[in-house]
């Protein structure tokens, strides 16, 4: 595997991680190893195979602060939420791995800036195993988006996150692929608001089996309000998304999960299911009534040959 280090001190054989990127030969197998430093750098991975490590999951930060509501200065109208990703995978980045990176959409909050993407992830078998995840409004965006899937029903996009920290505010998990969270800690940002957010936006295809599975995760917030989040709503009809063995503190709403407003059709084809849910946020007698608690044997579908078939995700 061929190996390169990016120093922004001018250590390495890069300053920057764009550079780093460009310079692979497609085809390649390569390892970029990051030092500590904070890149301030859009960045686009358009070679398969990549895998980062970071060297300190804290310290090593890429980052950037492009926001909806800017004006994009090739055709001088808004951005709109899919070009302010900081970090944004397209489809021939195909089997991407990170470990240790913090990526960051320093933007600020959706009311005033708009949508602003952390990670945008629109490939096939990708991975990230002990990353941060931080932004407000849409953090991470799992492609492909409900347009996409529209045009290309059997595309499934299948990306795995492990012992992550991901936080945000609304919608702040969205999109359309077949995506497993384990062991990690998704954090609802306060708003001030009487309902602070939501922390998942799924886009599911109707095809497909499995949409986001959450195992393991703790569900936190920085809010001192009771009932001011919910897990999810469905972004588009067939949205599924089920929690195993997770933890809800009390912010969380008991109903569980939200219809989306003037869209309430949406509820009647998703799939919003609960596994041995625990916590004060949790309340089997409140939640939503279009919504599930699975049964033992319907939990044990969910493993990861099941959800994922032939390819494990391996750092």
């Amino acid at each position: 595997m061929n190996r390169i280090v990016v120093d922004i001190n001018g250590g390495g054989d890069f300053s920057t991680v764009g550079e780093a990127v460009l310079s692979i030969k497609n085809g390649y197998d390569t390892e970029i190893f990051i030092k500590k430093g904070t890149y301030k750098e859009k960045i686009v991975i358009d070679k398969p195979n990549l895998k980062f490590i970071g060297e300190d999951c804290r310290d090593t930060i890429l980052t950037y602060d492009d926001g909806a509501n800017y004006i994009d200065p090739e055709t001088g109208e808004p951005m709109g939420t899919f070009k302010t990703a900081s970090f944004h995978i397209l489809r021939s980045g195909e089997n991407f791995s990170a470990r240790d990176i913090t990526f960051v959409n320093s933007a600020g909050m959706g009311d005033v800036v708009g949508q602003a993407v952390a990670v945008y992830v629109d490939c096939d078998r990708a991975s990230f195993k002990n990353c941060l995840f931080l932004a407000r409004q849409d953090t991470l965006l799992t492609a492909p988006m409900h347009e996409d899937i529209k045009k290309e029903p059997e595309r499934i996009n299948r990306q795995y996150f492990e012992d992550c920290y991901i936080e945000g505010d609304v919608d702040f998990i969205f999109g359309g692929a077949t995506a497993i969270f384990k062991n990690c800690e998704i954090c609802g940002l306060d708003r001030g608001k009487e309902i602070n957010g939501y922390y998942t936006a799924a886009c599911t295809a109707e095809n497909l089996k499995f949409g986001y599975v959450f195992m393991d995760c703790k569900f936190t917030t920085d809010s001192a309000k009771d009932e001011t989040y919910f897990l999810g709503r469905p972004w588009r009809e067939f949205a599924k998304t089920v929690f195993l063995n997770c933890h809800m503190g009390g912010h969380m709403h008991r109903s569980g999960f939200s219809k989306w407003k003037n869209f309430e059709e949406r509820s009647e084809t998703c799939y919003y299911a609960q596994y041995n849910s625990k916590g004060e946020g949790f309340d089997k007698n409140s939640i939503a009534e279009w919504t599930y608690i699975l049964s033992d044997d319907e939990a044990k579908e969910y493993t990861l040959e099941n959800i994922f078939g032939d390819w494990n995700p391996i750092f």
